[in-house]
Order: C-alpha cells, then structure tokens, then sequence
C-alpha cells in the first residue's frame, strides 16, 4: 500500500474523526465518504425516518421490477 501524508486543518480532522466508525481507518472512512457522494441515494437515506426508506425503497424496487417484465413483454 502506498502511502501519502495530507494536511488538514484540525476542525476538518475533528469532523473526519466524528464521522468516522469504530474499528475504521481514515482510509476507508474517507473512501466510504467519496462513495456516498457518487450515490445521492446513500446520501439521501439518512435525511428520511427508516420506515419511510424502507417504503422508498420497496416501491422503487417493485417499480423496477413491473418495468423489466414490460420490457420482456414487448422484446
């Protein structure tokens, strides 16, 4: 593994240590990071109450499905 030194201003490590999990690296913490930002889906699950994603995500999921089986209809 390679590795390289960055400097941060102390608040921003004191925010990257907040966030970061027990147990985790920097590394993946920020990797984890980054790749919630890719996914605005990941971003957005925990602005909603769990229920109310779970329900999201279920209807999205059934939606998909119908709309792959329309598409299987009409090939």
């Amino acid at each position: 593994m390679i590795q390289k030194t960055i400097s941060l201003s102390e608040r921003a490590y004191n925010l990257l240590r907040e966030e970061k999990k027990e147990g985790e690296s920097f590394s993946k913490l920020i990797e984890r990071l980054i790749s919630k930002k890719k996914n605005p889906w990941l971003t957005m699950q925990n602005k909603f109450d769990p229920e109310l994603w779970e329900g999201l995500k279920e209807k999205l999921t059934k939606k998909r499905e119908e709309n792959l089986m329309d598409n299987e209809k009409n090939d």
